[in-house]
């Protein structure tokens, strides 16, 4: 049942990707460009299309099939923000999330290096999507839901957030990221 919750939440991940790409595929194209793959926003969408299909199959169907297949795809996604970063460093945003998509980072390629080894793990398992346990589920299923929502915009936060917070913080000398508190607390002393 765990495994299953977070093979929902990796597959719900990928959704969001996908979705964002479909939206936006323009967003991806910097990124498909300096891996050497087509840039045309053709490409993204249909990257888009098969990301978001997979991830709502393997989210309400499950199974060792479609949970092999997402963790083939995030393995592929690691390997790419490896060779994106050394290609590129951080001057490129990974294209995952339309426009919220950050630079490629080593925070990115362990999150989807882990989600790989989770839709393996449930691959192994055949673990079942949504619509095989929900009658098992208490009120309806609701609360699983509720719960994989917010998992999936946490791991989205993780993935586009977080990176583009660590790149940040380095490009920041350390003197200057603790000037404003110290300012402010003395500041606040004189009064």
């Amino acid at each position: 049942m765990v495994l299953g919750g977070l093979l929902g939440v990796v597959a719900g991940v990928l959704a969001v990707g996908g979705a964002a790409k479909l939206l936006d595929p323009h967003a991806s194209s910097p990124m498909l460009s300096a891996l050497g793959l087509p840039a045309r926003p053709a490409a993204a969408r249909a990257l888009g299309a098969f990301e978001a299909a997979l991830g709502l199959v393997t989210f309400f169907v499950g199974g060792p099939v479609c949970a092999g297949l997402v963790a083939v795809v995030y393995a592929g996604f690691a390997l790419a923000v490896l060779r994106l970063r050394a290609v590129a460093g951080t001057g490129v945003s990974c294209g995952c999330f339309g426009r919220s998509s950050a630079p490629p980072t080593l925070v990115h390629a362990v999150v989807d290096g882990a989600a790989a080894l989770v839709a393996g793990a449930a691959a192994v398992a055949a673990a079942p999507g949504f619509l095989e346990v929900r009658p098992d589920l208490p009120a309806a299923g609701i609360p699983q839901l509720v719960v994989t929502f917010v998992a999936v915009g946490l791991c989205v936060a993780v993935l586009t957030v977080l990176p583009e917070a660590l790149v940040a913080a380095r490009r920041t000398p350390a003197g200057e990221r603790a000037r404003p508190v110290r300012a402010f607390a003395l500041e606040g002393t004189l009064r």
